[in-house]
């Protein structure tokens, strides 16, 4: 079943009432005193459609991970700027590793400062990424959403807009260039680790396929067959019993997800049926990638859009596992 219904909610609205008291909406603010009821459809991903419709009426933070001189150029009425980078608020290098979750601390700054409170009133967040190809921008949206759970807010408060700006863009919605002035809120949270796991977790659980666990390659496929060496990489190859499941082909060529039967196709192909029957049950996904860019798309593709509960996200990736123990761990090509 899809659980993204944010994106149907344009053929939903012609079914639904057109107006309705929105019980989440914070006192005090007149002009979100009544909504259309499809602008309670927050989704995992929402379409230009709904952002442009419910916007106003929900107490939504809108954050646009483009380049700051991709969001000067023009962006979404309201959105602000705050730029996906390996180093950036969303992410920080620990040594030579990179793509590590920052400190929580300042996480929780950010966040309260650009208007997203804890836990109440419940903001929800929208993430707008670029679209281009190789996917990396794409990934992006992904990426943060993780590093926005790690920060302790409930999977549910955070969606990606299909398609990014591009999308947004193509359905000729307006774009500006002011830039607004966040009202800052206060953020208290507890950070999350629950879903990461470190490189003695993953050597405890390589050639476990007869349980269940399987590990999961983002990377494309000349990099994952050692034709290819990362720049980040000590070594060429893949972690021994690993999967390859390329990250790019979660996307379609404008930037928009695959549905689920595609994406799902493309699970069962990587683990079989038997594995998917497992990773319900009893076994668990453990998702890599080079630095933790593609593991987080396929972290959020497994557990919010096929809704797997059994995934962990190797953060340190192959960067850390290559170089690990002065390189010494074994490898697979």
């Amino acid at each position: 079943m899809v659980r993204s219904l944010a994106v149907l909610a344009p053929a939903l609205a012609a079914f639904l009432p057109a107006a309705v008291a929105h019980p989440s909406v914070a006192a005090g603010v007149e002009s979100r005193t009544v909504a259309p009821l499809s602008c309670q459809l927050f989704g995992d991903l929402v379409s230009p459609w709904w952002l442009k419709a419910c916007q106003s009426y929900l107490d939504l933070v809108v954050i646009d991970l483009r380049s700051a001189d991709e969001y000067a150029a023009g962006h979404i009425p309201g959105s602000v700027s705050l730029p996906f980078e390996p180093v950036s608020a969303w992410s920080q290098m620990e040594g030579s590793l990179l793509l590590n979750m920052p400190p929580s601390a300042e996480l929780f700054a950010t966040l309260g400062s650009i208007g997203v409170s804890n836990p109440s009133p419940a903001t929800k967040i929208v993430l707008v990424n670029g679209v281009a190809d190789p996917a990396f921008p794409q990934a992006a949206s992904p990426r943060v959403a993780t590093t926005i759970k790690y920060a302790g807010i409930s999977e549910g408060r955070v969606a990606v807009l299909n398609g990014g700006f591009l999308a947004w863009v193509e359905e000729a919605y307006p774009t500006t260039t002011v830039v607004p002035t966040p009202a800052a809120k206060t953020y208290t949270a507890v950070e999350n680790r629950s879903f990461l796991v470190n490189t003695e977790y993953v050597i405890a659980n390589i050639n476990k396929k007869s349980q269940g666990i399987y590990l999961i390659d983002g990377r494309g496929t000349a990099v994952y067959n050692g034709s290819v060496l990362e720049q980040w990489a000590s070594r060429p190859g893949h972690i021994p019993s690993a999967v390859s499941l390329p990250a790019p082909n979660i996307w379609n060529a404008d930037g928009s997800w695959k549905n689920p039967l595609e994406l799902m196709a493309q699970l069962r192909g990587a683990v079989g049926t038997v594995g998917i029957l497992q990773a319900r049950t009893t076994g668990k996904f453990v998702v890599y990638c080079g630095v933790g860019g593609y593991a987080s798309s396929w972290y959020f593709t497994l557990t919010r859009i096929l809704g797997f509960e059994n995934v962990v996200m190797y953060d340190g990736s192959y960067q850390e596992y290559s170089s690990y123990a002065n390189g010494t761990l074994p490898v697979e090509v």
